[in-house]
């Protein structure tokens, strides 16, 4: 017997045994080849139902694996106290604006320029997308514009308000910088990142995050105060994973005004098998997942799409507002803008809006959400 006969008696033989239903109709003795033909038709019609069926299974559990479901346990309704950050709208010291022009006579020598570098200094201070159009485009003062951010950290206000909490836990204030200049987080994990020492010192690692601040329902009316704001101001309100974004819903409150906000937090949290699950199933980054950022060593949401928007203002204007870390990984570098740049950007106005959309995004501790990500 040669090989094709044994394979052959082979092939009869597993077809007349198996349990595989309409196999041993094929290769039985007396049967039609129209019976056959039909067998077979049969055969392929099973089989291709069953690879459509398991592809379009295994595709769901790749889209959509994660179940939700409602806990109503109120003894785990540990919330995480809400975050917001603080921008105030005095932020030049003119005492030190007097002492920087008494030490640089040589960039004030006409008559006029200490009074315009004064307005100049302000306005660049409290520029953002929405003021870029208000600054002088005739006079820099010999001063580059990679050096904006730091003359405005040096003649800063010290803008120092005190908080307090109905919690025994405190509300740390962090320092940071956010697209309507310098301000201050309250009780944020991230805020660290965007602040004006992490980026001068040129930092990438990971800091370690404050205790978080948590609050019950059964502990009554919990309640976050900060005192000593001397100036008008503007307010963010956002999770404690999160920074501020100048396309987010903000507040403005006029000076020596006592205004109360009466915030509801819904907090959604995930179990910890989440983490096991790739990026593009669960639809969402963590935290320390940062590998798409090139100017943040954390991710979130805000941070994903102010890097979209810094590209957007590259694209336009070829460079980036002093506000953005302009040094990113991969010895990436995006140039500060300097006047006729603000005016570009001044002109288009609608970068703030045209930030795109697409994968999703992280949550509340780092937790996933129903979101985007640019």
């Amino acid at each position: 017997m040669n090989l094709l006969e044994h394979l052959q008696w082979f092939i009869v033989n597993l077809f007349e045994t198996t349990s595989a239903h309409g196999l041993r109709h094929l290769v039985r003795m007396g049967v039609h080849v129209v019976e056959r033909i039909i067998w077979i038709t049969f055969i392929f019609v099973g089989i291709f139902g069953s690879v459509a069926l398991a592809q379009r299974i295994w595709d769901r559990y790749q889209t959509s694996p994660v179940v939700i479901s409602m806990d109503r346990n109120m003894y785990f309704w540990n919330t995480s106290f809400p975050s917001l950050t603080v921008c105030t709208h005095h932020r030049i010291d003119q005492d030190k604006v007097d002492r920087y022009i008494g030490e640089h006579p040589e960039k004030f020598a006409n008559e006029g320029d200490s009074d315009d570098f004064k307005e100049f200094i302000v306005k660049l201070a409290n520029a953002s997308y929405d003021t870029f159009m208000e600054l002088p485009v005739h006079k820099t003062y010999g001063i580059p514009s990679e050096d904006y951010l730091e003359l405005i950290q040096n003649l800063s206000w010290p803008f120092q308000p005190m908080s307090s909490s109905g919690t025994t836990l405190l509300l740390q204030l962090q320092p940071t910088i956010t697209e309507l200049g310098s301000c201050v987080s309250v009780n944020s994990k991230v805020a660290a990142y965007s602040s004006y020492e992490y980026w001068r010192n040129n930092r990438w690692d990971l800091v370690p995050p404050p205790e978080p601040v948590v609050v019950h329902p059964l502990d009554g009316e919990v309640y976050g105060q900060l005192i000593k704001l001397e100036s008008s101001y503007e307010v963010f309100f956002h999770g404690f994973m999160e920074v501020p974004e100048i396309s987010k819903r903000r507040y403005s409150f006029l000076e020596a005004f006592y205004t109360t906000v009466e915030l509801l937090a819904l907090e959604i949290i995930t179990s910890p098998n989440a983490r096991e699950l790739s990026i593009s199933q669960r639809k969402c980054r963590f935290t320390h997942e940062a590998d798409i950022l090139q100017f943040s060593p954390v991710y979130s949401y805000n941070l994903c799409r102010i890097e979209c928007r810094m590209k957007l203002a590259v694209r336009f204007c070829g460079c980036v507002p002093h506000f953005y870390r302009n040094t990113g990984k991969k010895a990436l570098k995006y140039r500060i803008c300097d006047l006729s740049g603000y005016q570009c950007l001044g002109q288009n106005a609608e970068i703030p809006r045209m930030v795109p959309w697409g994968k999703p995004a992280v949550g509340a501790n780092g937790l996933p959400k129903n979101a985007t990500e640019s």
